[in-house]
Order: C-alpha cells, then structure tokens, then sequence
C-alpha cells in the first residue's frame, strides 16, 4: 500500500466526519463513505502488519547470522588449538556446535553477607534498602568503638536516629531491624526499656489506618511487619510488653492494626505462661558453676526429701563435685544384691535456659519381680471391674498378694540411685563421685560397677569400661565436702 492510499483513506476519513453533519436527505453518499472508511481502515491493518513481519523476519535474519559467524570462529578456534597440540581444553563434539539453542550468559556470583533484613520477600529488598542497612550498622559500630557495647550506648543510638531523621523518617525499618539484630551485642536483648526506646524510631500517628479496608490488607505493611519481627523476638526471649509498649505501639498503628493485635494476644497469654510453671527458673541465672549444678539437680530430684552435697578437690586441681541423693536411694542401695552390678552413664546434657550442664546418673537393673507384680495386680483390678463376670456366694475366694509399693526411684527401665554434675565431665571425676557415695554408702564398695562414659558429645562414642571400686580415691584427689543443701 503506497502513499497514494494512505492520501485517499484521510480524505474519505475527512469527508465522512463532514456528511455526519449533513441533512438526512444524504443518505446514498453518506453509506458510500461508510463504505470507504471500513476501506481504509482495513488497508491500514494489513500494512502495518507486512511492516511487523518484515521487522521479525530481519532480525531473525541477524540472529541466524550472529550465530554461524559464533560457529565459524569457535571452530576456527578448535582448529588453531589442534594445530598446537593443547590437550588440556576441553573438547567440545560437533553436535553442540551445530545447534540452534541460544548461548546463555553466566549468572553473576552475588555475595552472600549477613543481612539483619528478614527473608520474607526477597525479590522486594531493594539496593536502597540495603544501603539504609549499612547506614544503620555503620551508626552501631561506630557507636561501638568510641562508647563502648552497653545499654546507654545503645540508647544514645536510637535517640541520635531519631533526632536526624525525625522529619522523613528515612530508613526506620532497616534501622530497627539492625538494632534488633546488634541487641546480643549490647546486652539489651531481653530489657524491655530497649524495645520501648527502638520502638519510638517509627513515626507517630502517620500509619494509623484510617477505614476497615486498610486495616485488613496490613497498612503500611513491611512497618507493621517489623513491628510483628520485633515482638516476635521479645516473646522467644521471655520479654512481655506493658501498657506503656502497648501505648507507644498505638501512637504509630493504632488500636486494630495486625501488630496490635498480636501485642493484646502477647498480654493475654504470657504472663499466664510466665506463672504456670511450679519450678520457675530465675530470670538472672547465677555464675557460679557450682550454684547452676546444684540448681540443676532440684530441678532434676522428684524426691523432696533428696540431699545435695558439694565436694570440692585440692587447689590446683580446680574443680568439684555436685551430687544429689535421698535417703530411699541409699535404702535401696542397701537392699541391692552384691553379685549384681550398678552402671553409671553418662554425661547427659540438660539446660537452664540457655546453659548447658552435663550430669552422670548411677543406676541398677530395674526390678523385674516387683515390676511384674505389680502389672499383674493392675490386670486382675481390670478384670474385677468387668460387669458381664459375676460370682456367686458359693464360690471360693481367691486369696490375692498385696501390691508391691515401688519408690519414684524404681522405674520401668531401671532404677536410679544418685546424680552428679562434676565441673570437667571426664570418667576420673565420675570415678572420684562414686568414692564420694562411699561415705554415705559402705556397700557400694562390694559391688561392682560398669561405667559408660560418652567421651565425645559429638561422634557419639561411648567409652565401655568395668571398674570395681575399691580403696582409696582415684589418681591420689582428696575430695572433701564442704557444703550440705
């Protein structure tokens, strides 16, 4: 289609515009630019599209010659490298030369840095959200380096945020995000006025949803889901938030927004959590490695009426010996039969919080007779309550033993005679416990004992050793008491 059409379907175009204002009496000229209109139209449609195909069809061709122009130089390449004799590159077949697909470019090697910028979208972390990021932690470190790591620093940081940025509020989110992630390092993790003070680096009553509709699909929602990320990290440290967390919190979101709601779910629930606990442990556990094992093994003792010794070694050897029994386990070390040996395994790990202690617990053979007495009277009470098995007067009554009474101590896998927890958790201070029992024990030093001791923790490699304990302490220690609990 030439110009020439081109002029002719514009001036059809123009003389139907110019009959739509004439009088009704137009009609056979009026359809004959209908006619012409739907004409040029139509021309127009089937030119631009032989322009579209003429373009495709070009570039098709420039890409089919980029290609063979790739082929001829890599196997120029092949041959040059054949001529040389370099056997170290790869060969590649023939086949792969040949084919249509497209050469991919390598993906570019990201660097893979520790963000505090949580994973839940990472396809929406921006470059200027991460360069906020590096502001935020530039501010720390520096904070860090010429005031020190505590928690005045760490509110001398949040205010300075607040008083430069108290304006725009430029990057409040990527700042609280490092902030909550440098709390560890300030000792601030698990102190509420640090999260009231972070809190307040949000602005004031400009993300308060102001309809149902904007409460419901999350107003400002990566704000609101720092805020979630931020109690979060105070409920998984055992910090609950007051009425004046809750008030700043409705300052900035207001009273029905997602971050609120789970603040009023935090306050509910708890404080109920916090006090359902019948052995609370202290919030501030203690230093001392003797107080944690003692406080440990309370924990660990289901009798009340269990005594805890402290017996500590020489000066030089530096180290002691917590151990927990009740005057049951010494009954029962009585009763035990000498022919028959007691194990001692261990250690075993178990947490205050986040402390790890290891104990060694001594142990016998569960009591098969007692255990299966005791089955058996629990079995035949079933059956006495079968209503559809009745007896008569004149039947004879069935004489039935009375039912073995078993002590916490005797379980169903074995029964446990002492605990320990030792400050070097190695087979000699287990050796040096059992000398220790002695005292209190005369008989175990008749019977034999098998030690298990676990030697590392990681390989999970067990130690199986035999070893009678007879005479005098093991390695020359002289372990005394020096307290009774």
């Amino acid at each position: 289609m030439g110009k020439a059409s081109l002029r002719a379907g514009f001036c059809f175009s123009a003389l139907y515009r110019h009959i739509q204002t004439t009088p009704p009496a137009l009609q056979l000229t009026q359809k004959c630019a209908n006619y012409c209109h739907r004409k040029f139209f139509l021309m127009s449609e089937r030119f631009l599209s032989h322009k579209r195909h003429f373009h495709s069809s070009v570039i098709l061709e420039d890409r089919e010659q980029a290609r063979h122009h790739k082929t001829d130089e890599s196997l120029k390449e092949r041959a040059l490298l054949d001529k040389t004799g370099n056997s170290a590159v790869e060969q590649r077949p023939t086949s792969d030369l040949t084919t249509t697909e497209q050469v991919r470019p390598p993906k570019p090697v990201i660097e893979k840095t520790e963000s505090s910028l949580p994973n839940h979208d990472p396809g929406r972390i921006t470059e200027e959200q991460r360069r906020l990021e590096r502001k935020a932690d530039s501010l720390f470190q520096e904070l860090i380096e010429s005031r020190g790591a505590n928690k005045e620093t760490f509110m001398f940081a949040v205010k300075k945020f607040v008083d430069r940025e108290g304006i725009y509020w430029r990057g409040a989110v990527e700042f609280i995000y490092a902030g909550m992630k440098e709390m560890e390092n300030f000792g601030v993790l698990k102190d509420l006025d640090s999260y009231k003070a972070l809190i307040q680096a949000f602005p004031e009553k400009k993300m308060i949803p102001r309809n149902a509709w904007q409460v419901e699909f999350m107003h400002y929602p990566r704000h609101q889901q720092c805020g979630i990320d931020m109690l979060e990290q105070m409920e998984h440290n055992g910090v609950i938030p007051d009425e004046a967390f809750g008030a700043l919190l409705k300052n900035r979101f207001g009273g029905e927004a997602h971050v609120t709601r789970k603040y009023r779910r935090m306050l509910y629930w708890l404080p109920k959590f916090k006090n359902i606990n019948p052995y609370p442990i202290p919030m501030e556990l203690p230093t001392d490695p003797r107080q944690l094992a003692l406080l440990a093994l309370r924990r660990m003792s289901v009798d009340r009426e269990s005594q805890y010794n402290v017996f500590e070694a020489e000066p030089e050897e530096d180290t002691f010996i917590a151990s927990a029994q009740s005057p049951t386990q010494q009954h029962l070390i009585q009763q035990h039969n000498t022919e028959q040996p007691l194990f001692v395994e261990g250690p075993y790990p178990v947490y205050l919080r986040e402390l790890r202690q290891n104990y060694f617990l001594l142990r016998a053979e569960p009591n098969i007779n007692a255990l299966m007495k005791k089955k058996q009277q629990e079995k035949a009470e079933e059956n006495d309550e079968n209503l559809f098995e009745w007896t008569n007067f004149f039947e004879d009554e069935k004489s039935s033993e009375l039912r073995p009474i078993l002590s916490v101590h005797e379980q169903d896998d074995s029964t446990i005679l002492a605990l320990s927890i030792t400050g070097t958790n190695s087979k000699a201070s287990a050796m040096s416990w059992v000398r220790c029992l002695e005292r209190n024990n005369p008989k175990l030093a008749r019977i034999p004992i098998l030690f298990k001791i676990q030697t590392s923790a990681e390989a999970g490699q067990v130690d199986w050793g035999q070893q009678a304990v007879l005479g005098a302490p093991t390695n020359g220690k002289d372990f005394r008491q020096v307290a009774l609990f």
